[in-house]
């Protein structure tokens, strides 16, 4: 009995032992284990690119969520980390364009080839480029077409492009059509919503584009363009107070400039002129160059130094002629044309006893509103028979003396949908380009491009 009560206690012991040495080595085990998924998940890591892989990962998506002060903050956090990286290059190109700083996203293409990407890559991105510029051949679009069909890469960046690029040229009913058949492929972006209400602006249906600017919001929240540009047409038809607070959910990143002025603008149509006045002030204290990359990063174009106009006119009618003229001189310096700072400066040179200088800047007023009085006329003409060359060639003419050289070279370029080698067009446009104060290397190839379609037409005539 003994000698079994023993042997009983040996094997309780030895079970005792075996047990214990299974958990010392399932205790060792695990860190061993843990660390060769941490390894693994290392290797990994590295292998996708690692710290910088990731910055790049990030950055992509938010281009292509149009958040790009999202996108160029990960893109610095890349090149702090490795200054070489060809992609980083690359994905800053694209946030480039998207701006519209075609000189900038020029720069970074070159130095991305430099350090050996993709040369295919970087010749599409810079056919996008020119796409969104309206600058494409008939073999260009049957490329991007292409593209659309394989939905090779992001093909919403590539009908983006496409349709803006339509736009500029005037194929409005393409655009539409393309941009509608997007939204029908992608109805979770915003994007469409918003390219169909700027083509609707742009025609003056104010009530389709305020509608397709919600839908846009409606989808994302956080896309600062269409709640800005929503902005704009609300406080143009007399809605400040609706405007304002539009305006005030812009009020973030580089978007803020812009969205500060706009809120000027509210607070001055509601009568509160010193809340006006000082956000003004405020924004002037930026250069002029940092508030138009806000108000670019947002799609708005002014062809007047809003905040300066807008401040010089608000002085104006506090009697503070001497700061009003200030003010009104650098708008104008920036934008001759724009006919309410000149006014309100004519008014502050009358204030200031400046008589004959007061009367020259009225008369320039005059001349610009007898002007462009004609054009009502002729987009009446445009809305019975678009294809009338002559009244948008009128149009054009008119509005680029008085009014807006970007919007006048649109109504000019507009004619070539209808007919590509009307001579006048290109001459008007060879000679606006040429004639320039400071004509840039870009200018001079303009103008050498649309001299050249009236030399050909000249010398088919001379052979007649």
């Amino acid at each position: 009995m003994a000698s079994l009560n023993k042997k009983v206690a040996s094997a309780k012991s030895s079970k005792k032992s075996s047990d214990q040495g299974n958990r010392k080595r399932a205790v060792f085990g695990r860190p061993f284990y843990l660390f060769l998924v941490l390894v693994c998940l290392l290797i990994a890591f590295l292998w996708s690119g690692g710290i910088v892989g990731f910055t790049n990962s990030m950055a992509k998506n938010a281009i292509a969520s149009k958040k790009l002060d999202s996108a160029d903050w990960w893109l610095a956090v890349a090149r702090r980390i490795n200054a070489s990286n060809a992609e980083t290059d690359f994905l800053q190109a694209k946030s480039e364009r998207q701006r519209g700083r075609l000189d900038k996203m020029a720069s970074h293409l070159k130095s991305a080839y430099n350090k050996g990407f993709d040369p295919s890559k970087l010749e599409r991105e810079q056919t996008l480029a020119f796409a969104s510029l309206g600058r494409f051949s008939a073999e260009t679009e049957e490329q991007m077409n292409d593209w659309i069909d394989s939905r090779e890469g992001d093909f919403g960046e590539i009908v983006d492009a496409y349709t803006n690029g339509l736009t500029v040229i005037s194929r409005f009913d393409h655009a539409l059509e393309l941009l509608k058949w997007w939204e029908a492929k992608a109805p979770w972006d915003p994007v469409p919503h918003y390219r169909i209400g700027r083509i609707n602006e742009h025609m003056h249906q104010n009530s389709e584009a305020e509608s397709q600017y919600r839908k846009a919001i409606a989808k994302d929240p956080n896309f600062h363009k269409a709640t800005y540009n929503l902005a704009r047409v609300i406080l143009d038809q007399r809605r400040p107070e609706e405007a304002l607070k539009l305006f005030q959910t812009c009020n973030v990143g580089e978007s803020a400039l812009a969205a500060k002025t706009g809120m000027a603008q509210c607070y001055k149509a509601l009568g509160e002129t010193e809340t006006a006045r000082s956000l003004l002030t405020e924004v002037l204290k930026s250069s002029f160059e940092a508030l138009s990359q806000s108000q670019n990063a947002v799609d708005d174009f002014p062809e007047r130094f809003v905040a300066a106009s807008e401040l010089g006119s608000i002085e104006t009618e506090l009697g503070n002629f001497s700061e009003a003229k200030k003010y009104l001189e650098a708008a104008l310096k920036v934008h001759p044309l724009d006919s309410t700072g000149r006014y309100s400066y004519a008014v502050a040179l009358r204030g200031l006893g400046l008589q004959k200088e007061a009367e020259e800047n009225f008369e320039i007023t005059r001349k610009a509103r007898t002007a462009l009085d004609q054009v009502t006329g002729l987009l009446e003409v445009l809305r019975r028979d678009p294809q009338d060359t002559k009244s948008r060639i009128a149009i054009g003419k008119i509005v680029l003396e008085h009014e807006s050289e970007r919007a006048g070279v649109f109504w000019l370029q507009s004619v070539f949908s209808y007919d590509p080698k009307n001579s006048e067009a290109h001459l008007t446009l060879a000679d606006y380009y040429q004639g320039k104060k400071d004509p840039s290397p870009e200018d001079l190839k303009l103008s050498a491009y649309h001299r050249a379609f009236v030399q050909v037409t000249l010398g088919k005539n001379d052979l007649r």
